[in-house]
């Protein structure tokens, strides 16, 4: 059932609340987990994965997913698909070097995106339907590592591709909403472009942690969610990019309608 994505998410917040490590870490104080899963299932559904338990400001994933996919270099790259949070791992010039987009473009001369469209069109069992976004010997040049890094595909027998997710740090009151709608923006596109239909998506979490400065919104977000979890949820129409391919992705070739979510929570980003 559709729905469940986010009745597991609830749930995820609530295991972190009462059952989390206090740690200290890098940007702030958390309470963590490690080693969580949700999936996320749109076989037959033209609904979209949005919390509603929270307003979620999909736009600016969408935009983001596009500069990724162009290889973002400055925040500008960000800022003309109308994502505008990067700027705070921008240089004073507005240089930015991340590893998400580029090496999959990009890893060592091979382009990883194309290879797996390759794969998915003409072997469409293979075991290496892969991109990856790490890079050892390029991290302590990045202006932030990969969170997300690993990205896995399989093609099922009934024509859906699904995917897996891994990510090695999760923010959960900002990040997991986003990148469950950024993982279903990256399948649908790539479904579209080798005539497949989008299928599940499993997320696999390392560190699966709540800032001690969200501990008050998570719970709001709990509270919101239980008024709210009987409205419907949204739905997409993907239109498809101009040349059909999953690199010329643009924010408008996807369009959201019904979105009814519960208000905007306020969290600050620890960059």
């Amino acid at each position: 059932m559709f729905e469940q994505f986010e009745r597991d998410y609830r749930d995820l917040v609530q295991k972190i609340l009462e059952v989390g490590e206090y740690r200290q870490g890098r940007n702030g104080n958390t309470f963590s987990i490690f080693g969580a899963t949700l999936v996320v299932d749109m076989r037959d559904s033209n609904k979209c994965p949005l919390l509603i338990g929270r307003k979620m400001f999909y736009k600016g994933i969408f935009g983001e997913v596009a500069a990724m996919l162009r290889m973002p270099t400055h925040i500008n790259d960000f800022k003309r698909w109308g994502c505008n949070y990067w700027d705070q791992w921008a240089d004073k010039d507005g240089n930015i070097n991340i590893d998400y987009g580029n090496l999959w473009r990009n890893f060592n001369g091979v382009d990883q995106l194309s290879e797996l469209i390759d794969k998915l069109k003409n072997n469409p069992t293979d075991r290496r339907l892969l991109i990856t976004g790490w890079k050892p010997d390029n991290l302590d040049k990045l202006s932030l590592p990969c969170c997300h890094l690993l990205y896995q595909w399989y093609v099922t027998n009934d024509g859906y591709l699904d995917m897996m997710w891994y990510q090695r740090s999760a923010y959960t009151m900002i990040g997991i909403g986003s990148d469950i709608v950024f993982a279903s923006v990256m399948n649908i596109i790539i479904a579209n472009e080798v005539g497949l239909k989008p299928g599940k998506i499993t997320f696999v979490f390392g560190d699966t942690h709540i800032y001690a400065e969200h501990l008050d919104g998570a719970n709001q977000y709990i509270d919101q969610y239980y008024q709210v979890q009987t409205r419907s949820y949204p739905t997409y129409f993907y239109f498809g990019s101009a040349d059909n391919r999953a690199i010329s992705f643009e924010p408008d070739d996807l369009t959201i309608d019904l979105y009814n979510p519960g208000e905007a929570i306020k969290f600050e980003v620890k960059a």
